[in-house]
């Protein structure tokens, strides 16, 4: 289910899409994703249809009437359009922080049934498939096609996550799973351990089923007998796995500030397009 067309009183994030009001929404269903992180899938009547790679804003009001709005990237965009007799639907992946106004009672104490505002989709410039701007609008002049690239939304598409920050980017590899055909994809991610891994069996699935290219790195402790030691992600392993620069993908990196923009600069530095290195980042400066 679609929205209306905006409003002159609607507001807009800064990739210029239409933010729009609080919906009241209501927790339908949980599930774990490790020690600090847990799925939840959230009934919002009137919610606009999402695109993989979006993010909400999330509202909750205490009984002093207290407020605290805190962002997560959807996991799961697919009934996000509702349908006949439907309520659209998103999931969310959040990862508790023991300092946090928020996480810890979406993680640790919200049930089924328990109510939240939710605003958005959220996005953009972050978000695939991405759009493809008409040659000789403003847009394309400002930031034109490589040349001899494909149209973005045609290009293949390399995804970089680091620990939580592959959340956006399963909501993808979802959509895009459920193509019969589609652009190459690949994944690279960075997490901590083996149960720091959000989403394991899904993205080995489809890795074997080729949908993806799957690559993980562990940087504090790998499993036994796993091909790589454990330490941090390094530049040469970036570009070693990465689609190559001459084959002008479309690159998502989501992950801690330090991670992204290390990240980014590396590919660029690699002869990556920067209109194609699209980043989505979260924690403090």
């Amino acid at each position: 289910m679609s929205g209306g067309p905006a409003g002159p009183a609607d507001p807009t994030d800064a990739a210029g899409a239409v933010v729009g009001a609080w919906l009241p929404a209501t927790l339908a269903a949980t599930g774990p994703l490790s020690g600090s992180g847990r799925t939840l899938r959230l009934l919002v009547p009137g919610l606009r249809e999402a695109a993989a790679g979006q993010h909400v804003d999330v509202r909750l009001t205490a009984d002093d009437g207290y407020q605290a709005v805190r962002s997560y990237s959807v996991s799961d965009v697919r009934a996000s359009a509702g349908g006949a007799g439907r309520v659209p639907e998103i999931e969310l992946a959040v990862e508790r922080l023991d300092d946090g106004e928020v996480s810890p009672y979406l993680v640790d104490a919200m049930e089924v049934g328990d109510p939240i505002e939710v605003r958005g989709p959220i996005g953009g410039w972050f978000r695939w498939p991405p759009t493809r701007f008409e040659p000789g609008s403003a847009v394309q002049a400002v930031m034109p096609d490589p040349v001899g690239a494909a149209p973005v939304d045609a290009s293949p598409v390399q995804l970089v996550a680091g620990g939580s920050g592959v959340a956006p980017l399963v909501s993808m590899l979802r959509v895009r799973a459920a193509l019969a055909e589609g652009p190459e994809f690949r994944l690279l991610h960075s997490v901590r351990d083996p149960a720091s891994r959000w989403f394991a069996d899904e993205l080995d699935g489809y890795a074997v089923a080729g949908v993806a290219g799957v690559t993980t790195v562990f940087t504090r402790a790998a499993p036994e007998g796993w091909g790589r030691a454990s330490g941090r992600l390094t530049r040469r392993e970036l570009l070693d796995v990465a689609l190559p620069a001459d084959r002008h993908p479309v690159v998502y990196v989501c992950g801690a500030n330090g991670f992204v923009a290390r990240v980014a600069e590396w590919l660029v530095a690699a002869g990556h397009d920067p209109t194609r290195v699209r980043t989505e980042r979260f924690g403090g400066l």
